[in-house]
């Protein structure tokens, strides 16, 4: 069931119902148990704010959902026949291609002499703005792609990374981090 499906289930159906959150602490596989209580409801043309007591305010979106985003990727993807390894290169290659439009993108903004907060105060930099984020979803569409031709996980890829920078040392310098091994 979908967290809106099951928002909106309880608002109408059962108010009162009790609902429970797991949570995953650090490595460990055990989930821990932990109710849920909805402090309050709003309903917005492109989602559902949801206010729970001991916790933030969390957004769910019917139409930003990354996994659901990404099955109509897949789904895509299977009627252009481009889920095959042996395409794998091929479509590393548009990432590749869809990194440096992205960069170009990047490199215009920084041309008209704009940072990212002063992105939004006319028309040209909304556009630029909007084929930013238009060029990063590229990215991430190619990406989705290539991780199902690689039979990888892309969510799992994700955690991974971050589980493995999560503890780091370094220092940033420059702009980029640099992880205290390569320090010199």
């Amino acid at each position: 069931m979908k967290v809106k499906d099951l928002i909106m289930k309880l608002i109408y159906c059962n108010p009162e119902a009790e609902i429970q959150g797991l949570t995953y602490k650090s490595d460990s596989k055990h989930a821990e148990a932990y109710s849920l209580d909805i402090k309050s409801v709003e309903n917005y043309q492109k989602g559902v704010d949801l206010v729970l007591n001991d916790l933030n305010h969390i957004k769910f979106s019917e139409n930003t959902i990354f996994e659901e985003l990404g099955e109509k990727v897949l789904d895509w993807a299977k009627n252009k026949d481009l889920l095959h390894i042996e395409n794998a290169k091929k479509q590393f290659m548009k990432f590749i291609e869809e990194v440096f439009e992205f960069k170009s993108e990047m490199d215009y903004l920084a041309r008209i002499g704009q940072t990212q907060e002063e992105v939004y105060s006319d028309y040209e930099q909304i556009e630029t703005q909007e084929n930013m984020q238009l060029e990063m979803g590229d990215i991430f569409v190619t990406l989705i792609i290539l991780c199902n031709q690689l039979n990888l996980d892309p969510v799992d890829c994700l955690d991974r990374a971050y589980n493995k920078i999560k503890d780091r040392k370094g220092k940033t310098i420059d702009g980029i981090f640099v992880k205290e091994g390569d320090l010199r």
